[in-house]
């Protein structure tokens, strides 16, 4: 069986992986890097700041006073 049709060239971009995940325990915040592109805007939701791009997808989910969380989380457990 002989192929008629060409699928074109091999991209040789950097295959991004997300999500990629930074923690500063020193500054008590953290961030999840969901997708690759820019920050369009960006707002403030219950200790939460989500960044979105300019077609309104987050991309990105930056986590405040990340110890304190934390803490709520272990009295829940």
């Amino acid at each position: 069986m002989t192929r008629t049709q060409s699928h074109g060239k091999l991209s040789s971009k950097k295959m991004v992986h997300t999500p990629e995940v930074y923690v500063d325990k020193e500054n008590d915040f953290a961030s999840i890097r969901l997708s690759p592109g820019v920050e369009a805007k960006s707002y403030e939701k219950n200790g939460f700041i989500f960044s979105e791009d300019a077609k309104g997808h987050v991309i990105e989910i930056q986590i405040l006073n990340l110890s304190t969380l934390a803490k709520g989380l272990k009295k829940t457990a």
